[in-house]
Order: structure tokens, then C-alpha cells, then sequence
């Protein structure tokens, strides 16, 4: 069985408990607008080009047999239409301005990356995390990575938007020990325009979690303009706070970093101009799950 991924992070400290592998699956059913990692959005590869690193050499233009490639003024011009993803102009690229992003990885290939720090695992009781993109886009896939991971004594978790049949998310709730998911905005409309999908389903899978005691950590990303308000946090608030599960809450503030992925790939970046979330705002966010009595994960300043 193969997936499609992304990376593999090791020695991950910000995706769950202690030292971590994060395996970025490829693919994802939303379209959060101040997403940093665009390039999980499509489930296929795709040829990624970073100008500030190209010498106009041209070889990769010699290379395309199809004609996808041109160099202009303002550097290299990919025809999207065109490309094939094949790869074949990344050999050339010595500077490595051209890369492809996604790979096709089995389970044996990476649960043998994972097992050589398990050692670490175990010192730190940290573990795996399953995360993208949207992991249960590759439910088959995933349901046998972690899987092979608890035979091995491993712990789990899953970052996931919960954008998802329940019975996906059932069949998968022996095998994880942590749910990490996002709230963004409990308006269903405005979650809708911002994320392409209304939230409906979303808020049902982190109520059945909850029914079953499965340990969760919810977070927002706070962007501004969006949901960095007292209303929007507030709703959210009142959806999780009678939740037993909770292991905490967690507010993110925005930030644009990586946002330079999307003129690599070829796509247009919707919050463009759109600035960092200010701390002395979003410490002030932190006051309404604390008067809930929230266990809120308190990082003064954390951001996504």
C-alpha cells in the first residue's frame, strides 16, 4: 500500500507530546485562506519554483520535452497547463530552484524512518503524529501506518480538520491515542466563505469524540479581520467548554511566513497583504476561555 506525502519530519517538538515524527500527507478538502503549507492542498505532485534561487542557466528548458518551460525577465514561467509534473527538469536544476513537491512512500519505507528514534519516543513519551493536508483523505493508508505503529508500542496522534464521514474517524479510534483538530470559526457561513466548506460536519465529529472520551486538543488559528474577536473565540468557546475530552485549548496566531510557497507553486495567495496577529491582541483572546474554565494551553503570543 502506498500514500502520498509531503515530508517527514523528525524530531517534531510542536505536534504533540515530547519528540515527535510528523508524516505530512498530501491532500486536503478545505481551503483555509491563511494556510502556510499550499502545497498539501492537491493530492498529485507538483513542480515547485523558488526564483531567488535560480541562475537563469536554462539546462531545465533544454530538459522539458514538452515545452512547459520558458525563461522571461522575471524569471523562469511554467506552464501549468502543460506540466507534467514529471520531474525530469529537477535533475538539471543544480541550485535547486526547481523542486517536486509530494512522493509516493509505503508503509514499510516509513515506519522504518520512524523506528530509528524510537529511543527518543520513549525518553520523551512522544511519538507519531499523523498530520497534512487532511490525513483522512488517506484513511486505507494511514489506518495501516498507525497501526503498524501500535504493534511497535508507539504513541499516536492525528492533526485533522475533521472534515469527514464519521464512520472514517470510528474505524480509526483504536490506533490513536490523541486527537489534535481545529475549531476555526463556529459560524457556519463565515467558515464557509473563508474555508470553502461549512462547518456542520466538523462540530458533529468533535461532539461524537467527545461522547466517546477520546482525548482531544482543539485549536484556532486567530487571523485578523476573521475571528480575532471576542464573539467569534467566544462561540467557539461555548461549543468545547463542557467537553470532557479536552486536553486543552490552543490559540495560534496568524503569520505569514511561508506564504511564498504560493508564487512557487503557481497560485494566488488570498491574504496576500494581511498582517501578523499582535500579541498584545491576542493575549487578550486568552481571557474568555479562562473565565470558561477552559484548560487553555497559555503560550503568550503562540502562532500557527
Amino acid at each position: 500500500m502506498e500514500g502520498i506525502i509531503t515530508t517527514i519530519q523528525r524530531m517534531s517538538i510542536h505536534d504533540g507530546p515530547g519528540i515527535r515524527t510528523t508524516i505530512f500527507m498530501k491532500g486536503c478538502n478545505l481551503r483555509c485562506e491563511w494556510c502556510h503549507n499550499p502545497e498539501t492542498w492537491s493530492n498529485k505532485n507538483q513542480l515547485q519554483y523558488f526564483q531567488d534561487k535560480c541562475l537563469n542557466c536554462k539546462e531545465c528548458i533544454n530538459t522539458c520535452r514538452i515545452d512547459a518551460l520558458k525563461m522571461t525577465e522575471d524569471g523562469l514561467l511554467i506552464d501549468r497547463n502543460k506540466c507534467s509534473n514529471c520531474g525530469e527538469c529537477i535533475s538539471t536544476c543544480f541550485p535547486e530552484a526547481l523542486t517536486l513537491v509530494g512522493q509516493k512512500v509505503t508503509i514499510d519505507e516509513v515506519i522504518k524512518i520512524i523506528l530509528q528514534d524510537k529511543a527518543f519516543y520513549d525518553e520523551s513519551i512522544g511519538g507519531v503524529t499523523i498530520s497534512g493536508g487532511e490525513p483522512l483523505l488517506q484513511k486505507a493508508f494511514i489506518k495501516e501506518l498507525l497501526m503498524a505503529c501500535k504493534e511497535n508500542n508507539i504513541h499516536t496522534a492525528i492533526e485533522t480538520n475533521l472534515y469527514s464521514n464519521w464512520e472514517f474517524i470510528e474505524d480509526l479510534l483504536p490506533f490513536v491515542d490523541l486527537w489534535m483538530c481545529d475549531l476555526k470559526i463556529a459560524d457556519t457561513s463565515l467558515h464557509k466563505i473563508h474555508t470553502g466548506h461549512a462547518n456542520e460536519i466538523i462540530i458533529s465529529n468533535l461532539k461524537g469524540l467527545s461522547v466517546r472520551n477520546v482525548p482531544v486538543i482543539v485549536r484556532t488559528p486567530v487571523i485578523p479581520g476573521i475571528n480575532d474577536n471576542f464573539n467569534a473565540i467566544s462561540e467557539i468557546c461555548n461549543i468545547i467548554k463542557d467537553m470532557n475530552n479536552l486536553v486543552y485549548y490552543e490559540l495560534l496566531g496568524f503569520h505569514s511566513l511561508g506564504f511564498n510557497k504560493f508564487e512557487s507553486l503557481g497560485m494566488i495567495n488570498p491574504l496576500t497583504n494581511k498582517e501578523f496577529m499582535q500579541k498584545e491582541n491576542l493575549n487578550k483572546l486568552y481571557e474568555i476561555p479562562l473565565k470558561l474554565g477552559i484548560n487553555l494551553k497559555h503560550k503568550k503570543h503562540e502562532q500557527i
